[in-house]
């Protein structure tokens, strides 16, 4: 395979995470539910995945062999995979059990980030703080995987466990765009740079599963009280 297809491959993988990374604010800070946001969350998941599958790609390439980009890319295409296909489980609970093909996205998960856990420690082991990035990823990754089973096997009493799930994998996808653009332009030096996005993603995210949660609870206690 020649270095030009490749260099275009590259091209391409930065042309899709760069629309996914500006698109994918605008689903972040818009209203949740509306149509914006859902049109908004289409393409970031569209071109999350494909560039997701490009660095996927790259990274198995004669000459371009990259175990860490390879690791990043499944993590991202399983929190945006996993992160859609949530509401659609969520009909399916209402009326079968899920198929055997819904375990393989988490199992995946799981094993890959078995992977990144020993090649993480393995790199720290070396001096390597991107090891630190791996570890952290898999464990994150890893204990998400490891609940998408919990839940195909029973059914969630919470009933907006499905909205939390969508918003913390969605936004974990996006955190992948972020992280990968601020390593690449070099905004932040060394391991602070991977692990940035990570925090701030995470204060999103529990701010809103806050806020919903509080929401469905004011919500709760005006019905008891009209009821009486």
């Amino acid at each position: 395979m020649s270095e030009d297809f490749i260099r275009i491959l590259i091209y391409t993988h930065a042309i899709f995470g760069g629309i996914a990374l500006l698109i994918g604010l605008v689903a972040l800070i818009v209203t949740k539910g509306n149509n914006l946001h859902r049109t908004a969350g289409k393409i970031f998941y569209y071109c999350m995945l494909t560039g997701a599958s490009l660095a996927i790609i790259i990274s198995l390439l004669p000459n371009h062999e990259n175990a860490f980009l390879f690791s990043i890319g499944i993590f991202s295409c399983y929190m945006i995979l996993s992160g859609r296909r949530i509401l659609h489980l969520k009909k399916l609970f209402k009326g079968q059990q899920p198929a055997m093909k819904e375990f393989f996205l988490p199992a995946l998960m799981i094993i890959t980030g078995i992977g990144m856990l020993a090649y993480g420690i393995s790199l720290k082991s070396n001096g390597d703080n991107n090891g630190i990035v791996l570890i952290v990823f898999a464990c994150i990754g890893g204990s998400m995987a490891l609940r998408d089973i919990q839940m195909l096997r029973s059914k969630p009493t919470d009933k907006k466990f499905w909205l939390y799930q969508h918003i913390s994998k969605m936004t974990g996808g996006y955190i992948a765009a972020v992280t990968a653009f601020v390593v690449v332009n070099e905004f932040i030096p060394g391991i602070y740079g991977w692990l940035s996005p990570s925090v701030i993603g995470t204060i999103y995210i529990i701010y809103h599963q806050i806020r919903f949660r509080k929401k469905g609870e004011k919500i709760l206690a005006e019905r008891n009280i009209e009821n009486g």
